[in-house]
């Protein structure tokens, strides 16, 4: 017996919000700058609320050529798929990447879990050549760069 199989092609679409100025995409070359543009795009209705993890890529010049919500999570806890989150990139054809997540609890400090998911980031992200810069940790008023403070290098 025959079985017809149903192949899906993937593709990308882009949408421009035209409530963000490009000048605060350019040159995004220090964690003071990438959370600003994680502010720009982040659900502020939601900060305090529940945990979300966002991406933003970037080229060569450290322009970002996208951003993605990657997953919302619960109050204190957040599952991300690493797949997921690469796959964007390489189609984006990223050459860099940042991360973000929030604490709604307001504590700054990265968990264990949290080390844990940036290394993982990094090792992907070595594989496929994309360069992770960043994984920054927002509060309502503040911010946690691992790059800033010594946890990745």
């Amino acid at each position: 017996m025959k079985t017809n199989f149903i192949a899906h092609e993937l593709r990308i679409s882009y949408h421009k919000d035209e409530s963000l100025s490009v000048s605060d995409f350019k040159r995004v070359n220090c964690s003071a700058l990438m959370d600003n543009v994680f502010r720009l795009i982040w659900n502020k209705d939601e900060i305090n609320v529940r945990e979300s993890f966002y991406a933003i890529f970037f080229n060569s010049k450290l322009d970002v050529v996208s951003y993605r919500k990657i997953v919302d999570g619960g109050l204190d806890a957040i599952l991300v798929d690493i797949r997921l989150l690469m796959s964007t990139g390489l189609l984006c054809n990223a050459v860099r990447m940042a991360v973000a997540h929030n604490h709604p609890s307001g504590n700054l400090a990265p968990s264990r879990a949290d080390k844990m998911l940036t290394q993982k980031i990094i090792d992907a992200s070595a594989i496929l050549g994309i360069d992770f810069l960043d994984h920054i940790v927002l509060t309502e008023s503040t911010y946690y760069s691992f790059r800033d403070e010594g946890d990745i290098s």
